[in-house]
């Protein structure tokens, strides 16, 4: 099956406007539905590229946490905006970033169709899977990468689980800040237990939502590390609290959690710091029925990391009946080529719609997609090619 047919049903993000975004002061592409090769030597702005994208349908940045970063040097707004087809009937998005004269505080301003609307409206409208560089480190590095992929999914693909892990988040901040100031002084423990019981009970939703969602994603990563390996090896992905649970049930687990929370009072007096909750849950990948970390080599762990984002690119077509837009910065060039035509392969014939690569050197093997364009980018401008 060729890249025309792999899904009736896909995003894609068709005219994308970047104004004072990074190292664009205007500029307008026009992507294919299908594969898209973006080129050009580093530091040209092929990443910017992607990150617009995954700013806009995230309603944050993948590689900043401030707002003002994504500004032109010297500039006070930028603008991305994205016409967008699905089956549900096309869609402009946009977001403009504005900076206060001579101080870094930045606002936001989100639209859907012309009309303003809450940044979060604007998840899962067009699903994104996004592959860094960085996430070839999914195995052996920390847990954060691990986590983060599952609450990408959960934030495009799950209102409610998003509303409690923004919730969480706000309360462990405001928590932890208490915890530190009790560390200090010895003040403010009276509203130790509320905070204690609205963290449970939020971060119980969170544990439960990530332990499903590891379970529906487990036997298509499975799947895909066969496809890459031609067989012969068997990945395993388990959800990993960080507390005694089974996470199968939000009072169970609530529960659980709290009683966690209440044991490890003292450490986290001491440290000034909320030391268990899914801010410090994992996900135990095995290889073979042992610890992937440490038992895959270099080349297995990397497959791994490949099959999880073919899980995570499978599972979003599966869940919505839409293929997502799938976006690659530059990680070809970090695979061997056995793993790079197996990646691409899979990619024209799987649950992939619109591709967005980027690279730096010639790319092959490019044959199973239809349509497929090219891009140049040079110093903020982008040709067709």
């Amino acid at each position: 099956m060729t890249g025309a047919a792999v899904s009736v049903r896909a995003c894609a993000v068709g005219r994308l406007r970047l104004y004072r975004f990074r190292n664009y002061l205007e500029t307008t592409v026009r992507l294919g539905p299908s594969l898209n090769v973006i080129s050009g030597r580093n530091a040209q702005g092929k990443t910017n590229l992607l990150e617009a994208v995954a700013t806009l349908t995230l309603t944050r940045s993948p590689r900043t946490s401030s707002a003002i970063d994504l500004m032109h040097w010297g500039d006070e707004q930028c603008l991305v905006e994205a016409a967008v087809s699905r089956p549900e009937g096309d869609s402009v998005l946009a977001v403009r970033f504005a900076r206060a004269p001579d101080t870094a505080r930045v606002s936001r301003a989100t639209s859907v169709d012309g009309k303003p609307c809450p940044a979060r409206r604007v998840l899962g409208i067009c699903p994104v899977v996004l592959f860094w560089p960085e996430d070839l480190q999914l195995v052996k590095a920390g847990p954060e990468g691990r986590r983060r992929l599952l609450d990408g999914l959960l934030n495009q693909l799950d209102p409610r689980a998003s509303a409690h892990l923004l919730r969480y988040r706000r309360i462990l901040e405001q928590r932890n800040a208490l915890l530190h100031r009790m560390r200090a002084d010895g003040h403010g423990g009276a509203a130790l237990p509320g905070f204690t019981r609205e963290l449970a009970h939020h971060g119980a939703r969170v544990a439960v939502a990530r332990a499903r969602l590891v379970t529906q994603l487990a036997p298509l990563a499975a799947t895909a590390l066969d496809e890459l390996s031609s067989g012969g090896e068997r990945l395993g992905l388990a959800y990993a609290p960080s507390y005694d649970g089974a996470c199968s049930d939000d009072d169970e687990t609530e529960g659980a959690l709290n009683a966690a929370l209440q044991d490890r009072r003292a450490e986290e007096l001491a440290r000034g710091v909320t030391v268990v909750g899914p801010h410090r849950d994992d996900i135990a990948i095995t290889l073979d029925g042992r610890v992937a970390r440490t038992a895959a080599s270099q080349g297995q762990q990397r497959s791994i990391v490949l099959a999880c984002k073919l899980a995570e690119m499978r599972y979003v077509a599966q869940s919505t009946g839409t293929a997502p837009v799938v976006m690659l910065d530059d990680v070809l060039s970090e695979l061997d080529p056995e793993r790079r035509s197996h990646l691409l392969a899979l990619l024209a014939t799987g649950a992939a719609g619109q591709v967005l690569i980027t690279t730096a050197e010639p790319l092959q093997g490019l044959d199973g997609f239809a349509g497929a364009r090219r891009y140049t980018v040079q110093s903020g401008t982008v040709e067709e090619t």
